[in-house]
């Protein structure tokens, strides 16, 4: 009888104590957590963060799309920093003037807009439609007579497409062609062949 109790104890003390440490079965049942694959809500994780932030977003901005004026580079001769009139536009209303440095009408019609920007606010881009002039000179031109907005050169191909768009008198520096982008994304001739004043400036750009 004690032989028979001693066997029963025995038995019921290496069930209570379970699997030995060693056992195979144990020791990959305890590891499988590790070695499993990422969970969904891990991977989501990743792909979030390569997601920029609402707040990168609105700091990197935008710019207009709608009209193809919109997405021609420009390059400012005086920094060399290239932009698109489609940024610009996204920020605030901006008259672009076609000019040359020989033109003694541009110069006084420019100097008109400085004054305009004294009273209205928007961006301003001279383009150099002559192909004879050189990028420095009209570097030297714009920091001669203080105006201080980016000034650039046109090639042929954005003349072509400013002619075939507004007419040929567009590209005809002494008539003041002057054209108003809109942060609507709207693209409108608004003077040509007219001096206008400061304060008729400053209307117009008016959002």
């Amino acid at each position: 009888m004690r032989t028979f109790a001693a066997l029963v104890i025995l038995l019921a003390v290496s069930a209570c104590r379970g699997a030995p440490a060693g056992d195979p079965q144990a020791t990959a049942g305890a590891s499988a957590p590790v070695t499993a694959a990422p969970s969904a809500t891990g991977t989501a994780s990743v792909a979030a963060s390569s997601e920029p932030s609402a707040t990168a977003r609105e700091s990197a901005g935008t710019a207009l799309d709608s009209d193809p004026l919109h997405a021609v580079a420009l390059v400012d001769v005086r920094t060399g920093e290239e932009f698109t009139l489609g940024e610009l536009a996204a920020e605030k209303p901006v008259l672009l003037e076609t000019m040359a440095i020989w033109c003694t009408n541009c110069r006084a019609q420019m100097h008109n807009v400085t004054a305009a920007h004294s009273t209205a606010d928007f961006h301003s881009v001279s383009l150099d439609v002559e192909p004879g002039e050189l990028p420095e000179d009209l570097a030297s031109y714009a920091e001669r007579e203080g105006f201080d907005w980016p000034f650039a050169k046109a090639d042929g191909a954005l003349i072509g497409e400013l002619r075939q768009r507004f007419g040929t008198a567009v590209a005809v520096p002494p008539s003041m062609p002057k054209i108003l982008f809109r942060t609507d994304g709207s693209v409108e001739l608004i003077g040509l062949g007219q001096l206008m004043s400061p304060e008729e400036i400053a209307a117009a750009v008016e959002d």
